[in-house]
């Protein structure tokens, strides 16, 4: 009985668990390279195992509540390179090799001059409603408002909140 159940119920249960998972991957990856089109510093990071086929950056919190973690790779290691490749401009050589001037920059710097998280939120933020006001997205997608955070609802039936 015990493998009958396992069958008929929790198999069919994972696959459909599966499908679901493999949707809002679909939609949330489909805005990313929509959101890295108009801003190439923003880059997906949403990927698969090749050991477990489990998403990297993925959490699932209830059958209907999904997180989606971003990791800003050009964000992760900043090197100062004067290498005389971009004359007159400091350059910042990015985590993942590319080459970048610091003028790239400048909206996010504080006056202290750092980088602001805030104002890196907000742009991804503004980004992402606006890509979801495209006719591909807007009849199955929807930001939801007075929220800092960016979530999407998918189908009127999932919850992803997208974290950077």
């Amino acid at each position: 009985q015990v493998k009958q159940y396992c069958s008929e119920k929790v198999q069919m249960r994972k696959a459909h668990v599966n499908d679901r998972i493999n949707r809002l991957v679909k939609v949330v990856m489909d805005i990313m390279k929509q959101v890295e089109q108009h801003e190439p510093r923003f880059i997906p990071t949403l990927i698969q195992s090749e050991t477990n086929g489990r998403y990297e950056g993925l959490i699932v919190h209830s059958p209907s509540e999904y997180e989606v973690i971003l990791y800003l790779n050009q964000m992760g290691v900043f090197n100062f390179v004067d290498d005389g490749s971009i004359q007159g401009c400091a350059v910042l050589k990015l985590s993942d090799g590319r080459k970048r001037s610091m003028s790239l920059w400048v909206e996010f710097i504080t006056a202290s001059g750092y980088l602001s998280a805030r104002k890196i939120r907000g742009r991804f933020h503004t980004l992402v409603a606006q890509t979801l006001e495209k006719p591909s997205f807007r009849t199955h997608c929807r930001l939801q408002p007075d929220t800092s955070d960016v979530r999407i609802r998918v189908d009127d039936a999932f919850t992803v909140q997208v974290r950077s």
